[in-house]
């Protein structure tokens, strides 16, 4: 539901011991400001060789050198792997107080003083919001899905990739990002076992390998990278509030994360998309007669067979990339109401496509937790 949070206290809320683990430094300097940053490098380093998963903690101290300095502590914590040891699975609103409390331990051991309620008021500066969803048999693996969805490769305003991956484990992604932003969607089995490394990865590695099981978990991810973005967001989430700063229970909420995914997921995989990728799909021949049986009128089916046709050549993104060229400003706009509208009336297109789309879409709504078994 939520991977990784960057949360941060500020002076007055957190105080650094004496002894503490804090050996790594940084310093950036400009004309009237100082930024010095100390991390904890050793300590860090050797816990995750020996298979434990640890919090990426720093504190900044910036200013002018003249009594007006200010003191951030940074957390940047996967919470699904913090609580459990591997972000295959998830965590929601009930793992709060567990949260909270492991938060503070760790942060003790390795020389700062906070409590509960400071972490509590921890300010939220960047979110990745995400879902694990598991496929059954009759879809295929998350990489053979992955590379369906390939062909969805537009959405405004953003760059795209598509990766794949060989060592370790063999697997596919796909991402929308831009400078505020990204969206990826990844074989979560074949990261681990390309990636994997605490106590509990490695068990789920030893598994996968020794059973030959089936790499069936798929996973959608945005990531709020800016504060500005991020509260832009939620602001919108709840119901208009106003406030400055949020904190981890304001995201932390099944519906609310369950809405922002699946707003970004209709975003990409919208139903214009959908029908367009659907026909391209279909043979020539196929695809005439099925425009001439639809009952559109003659002008109808040729423009729509039109954009199906930039669409099996070129991709979405590279059909409208063609629309801007051939159009501009409010045209473009209602060139892309008019496919919308043919589409619309030709009503449910049967295919693949749409029944992959489908399941993926109800599976966000459904938005079912994935947890460890217990025993």
């Amino acid at each position: 539901m939520i991977d990784s949070v960057l949360l941060q206290l500020e002076t007055g809320q957190f105080e650094l011991r004496e002894n503490n683990k804090f050996d790594g430094i940084k310093s950036q300097g400009g004309l009237g400001y100082t930024n010095k940053t100390i991390f904890c490098k050793k300590y860090i380093a050797q816990k995750k060789k020996n298979g434990i998963y640890c919090p990426m903690v720093n504190i900044s101290k910036s200013g002018s050198g003249e009594g007006d300095d200010k003191k951030f502590l940074q957390i940047q914590v996967s919470l699904p792997k913090f609580i459990y040891g591997t972000n295959l699975y998830e965590i929601d609103e009930q793992d709060l107080g567990k949260i909270y409390k492991k938060i503070e331990l760790f942060l003790d051991e390795i020389g700062i003083k906070t409590s509960i309620v400071d972490i509590r008021k921890a300010i939220l500066r960047r979110v990745d919001f995400c879902k694990v969803i598991r496929l059954p048999e009759y879809l295929g693996t998350a990489s053979e899905i992955i590379k369906s969805l390939f062909r969805f490769n537009y959405k405004p305003q953003s760059d795209f990739t598509y990766r794949e991956f060989y060592t370790g484990g063999k697997g596919v992604l796909m991402k929308f990002w831009n400078s505020t932003q990204g969206y990826a969607i990844y074989d979560k089995i074949s990261e681990i076992l390309n990636n994997g490394y605490t106590d509990q990865e490695k068990k789920l590695i030893d598994w996968y390998k020794g059973n030959e099981r089936k790499r069936n978990a798929i996973r959608f991810e945005l990531s709020l990278q800016r504060k500005g973005s991020l509260d832009a967001v939620l602001r919108r989430r709840s119901a208009g509030d106003k406030k400055r700063d949020f904190y981890l229970e304001d995201v932390l909420n099944r519906e609310i994360v369950r809405g922002i995914l699946l707003d970004m997921f209709n975003k990409v995989f919208g139903q214009m998309t959908t029908g367009l990728i659907t026909l391209s799909e279909m043979e020539d021949k196929k695809l005439r007669v099925y425009l001439e049986n639809s009952g559109m009128s003659m002008l109808k089916q040729q423009r729509l067979y039109y954009w199906v046709l930039m669409t099996t050549i070129n991709g979405v993104n590279g059909a409208w990339e063609h629309l801007r060229t051939k159009y501009s400003g409010n045209s473009i706009t209602r060139v892309r109401k008019e496919i919308a509208l043919a589409l619309q009336e030709l009503g449910n297109i049967s295919g693949n496509t749409p029944n992959l789309i489908a399941f993926l879409r109800k599976e966000h709504e459904n938005f079912e937790i994935i947890r460890p078994k217990r025993g």
